[in-house]
């Protein structure tokens, strides 16, 4: 089971002064084998501009909901869009960040 929770949601104008939101969501996913283990978490991004959305998900980044909420973070401040999530995520969990 996953619930998927909005933490940051963020408008950026972009140069030709159209608008995309992007939307940070924490994603909560149980196991389905094991009733007692510790849920674990995850990121996924979606992106609207006009009539296109954009969306990309990894699920299971870390069992501890601070670290990833601190990853979610620094996403959302940087403006990270779903097709540059996977890459960047891999390089901070890499870094412990």
């Amino acid at each position: 089971m996953k619930q998927v929770q909005l933490i940051w949601s963020n408008k950026v104008v972009l140069e030709d002064t159209r608008s995309m939101q992007l939307d940070y969501n924490l994603l909560e996913s149980f196991s389905e084998e094991d009733d007692t283990a510790a849920p674990y978490f995850g990121i996924k991004i979606t992106k609207y501009l006009g009539d296109l959305v954009e969306t990309d998900e990894v699920a299971g980044v870390s069992t501890s909901r601070e670290s990833v909420l601190s990853i979610l973070d620094k996403l959302y401040q940087y403006e990270v869009t779903p097709i540059s999530m996977i890459e960047i995520v891999d390089e901070l969990v890499t870094l412990g960040l």
